[in-house]
């Protein structure tokens, strides 16, 4: 993608199908394990081998289509990290599609076993296994392109936890509001936009929900703490007057959790956002297993203003003073 555009659900004009999938890995017993599926033949293809991958529905977010679909065909609850790149292809009648790919890992603390919960007519096996048996099975060379971007030189990829940092959801305009600024509540379009957040927020692995105080904040959040099963920490540093008192309380704040080392997603203001992003912005770096290796593209993603309802997500590897930014991506609904 562009270095400032977001992922956001609908369709790009010049494709007619839109799909989502995941390449899957796990630790095995011998190494590390990827998962594919065997599609049947049918009037209009032979059976395959592949990744796990399916049509989004109307109005989805491809990240949350991957995750829906990799569980639907596989009976694996995945997490995502970091996107490796699309596919493009003609499919029957002449038509257009594009086919967009995370790295992903099995969700704990759920048994990461495949289960059988695909349509037999659309999924006739799904199965583990390393990676010198995938490059055999797999049917189609652009499958195989996609893991050796999974595995560069065939190492496992590089363990990643996600930073995401989320600007809230559109709220009553200030001049239309009378009461405080941190009581200041989201619009009707904002309560939606938080609903539509939380499957997104869902897809990556977070332990943590950090907000502002603020309502607006507090309120964008609410749907994923539900979804998620998560409490929301409320933090003044994040809050616009915290933040115009003492700059440094949110630096602070998101260096105490690239110090935890846990995924977390923190949602504050416009003018304190810019903040948060440079921190992370600081902390880009080389990385494997799906990274991009453009640095400056990275910083430049996450340095890029946000707009309501919109986050960025970044890969972080290691923890503390080794933290590394190793891929980011930006999405919206």
């Amino acid at each position: 993608m562009s270095r400032s555009s977001t992922l956001r659900p609908g369709r790009d004009p010049g494709v007619d199908v839109e799909a989502a999938g995941c390449v899957a890995v796990r630790a095995g017993a011998e190494g590390v394990e990827v998962l594919l599926v065997r599609r049947p033949a049918t009037a209009t293809r032979p059976a395959d081998w592949s990744w796990p991958k399916g049509k989004l529905d109307h109005g989805e977010h491809p990240a949350v289509a991957a995750v829906r679909e990799t569980a639907e065909e596989t009976g694996v609850r995945v997490h995502l990290g970091p996107a490796l790149p699309e596919q493009r292809y003609p499919v029957a009648g002449g038509l257009r599609k594009r086919v967009r790919y995370w790295l992903a890992r099995p969700a704990a603390p759920a048994d990461p076993a495949v289960v059988d919960a695909a349509d037999p007519d659309e999924i006739e096996e799904s199965a583990w296994v390393y990676p010198a048996r995938a490059r055999e099975l797999l049917t189609h060379a652009a499958d195989v392109d996609l893991l050796d971007a999974a595995l560069p030189g065939g190492l496992p990829p590089e363990r990643t936890w996600p930073l995401v940092v989320v600007r809230h959801a559109r709220a009553v305009k200030r001049t239309d509001w009378r009461g405080l600024e941190g009581e200041r509540p989201l619009l009707e379009r904002g309560h939606a936009q938080s609903r539509e957040l939380a499957p997104l927020l869902a897809c990556f692995d977070l332990r943590q929900l950090v907000t502002s105080p603020w309502a607006r904040c507090v309120q964008t959040l609410l749907p994923a703490a539900e979804l998620l099963g998560l409490p929301l920490t409320e933090e003044d540093p994040l809050t616009e007057a915290g933040h115009e008192t003492d700059p440094d309380g949110a630096v602070k704040l998101l260096e105490g959790l690239l110090a935890e080392g846990a995924g977390v997603a923190v949602c504050s203001h416009g003018p304190v956002l810019p903040t948060l992003q440079g921190v992370l912005a600081g902390r880009v770096d080389g990385g494997r297993g799906g990274g991009d290796g453009d640095g400056t593209g990275r910083a430049a993603v996450l340095r890029h203003r946000l707009g309501k309802a919109e986050l960025v997500v970044a890969h972080v590897a290691d923890r503390g003073s080794t933290a590394r930014v190793v891929s980011v991506q930006r999405h919206g609904v």
